[in-house]
């Protein structure tokens, strides 16, 4: 079960990083990775800046209000709060593991 919960955030983190441009994503799957980028970010200071990068290259070529429209939807805020409980579930070593991968796997 644990692992199906971080191969879930995984793939949400790698399809998410795969859609620039314009905003590709559902609302729920930008809030899910955004949610799941804001934890690892809590979780691993010393990389936040890293996970902030990662949230940006999400949105990169989106306005303002698309991205404002988006974030207020109940899409975006079921799916953040999905990431961060799921993640909250997770022990601390499996939190860093799962931020850690992910960004390895965004570096590729």
């Amino acid at each position: 079960m644990k692992f199906f919960r971080i191969g879930t955030v995984l793939a949400v983190l790698i399809l998410a990083t795969a859609a620039l441009a314009k905003l590709s994503l559902p609302n729920g799957v930008l809030g899910q990775a955004e949610g799941a980028l804001d934890f690892c970010a809590q979780a691993d200071p010393e990389s936040a800046e890293k996970y902030q990068e990662k949230k940006k290259d999400l949105v990169q070529g989106v306005s303002a209000k698309e991205l404002a429209e988006a974030r207020a939807s109940q899409d975006y805020k079921d799916g953040y709060k999905t990431a961060t409980d799921e993640m909250s579930k997770q022990s601390k070593d499996e939190v860093k593991k799962t931020c850690s991968a992910a960004l390895e796997s965004n570096n590729n």
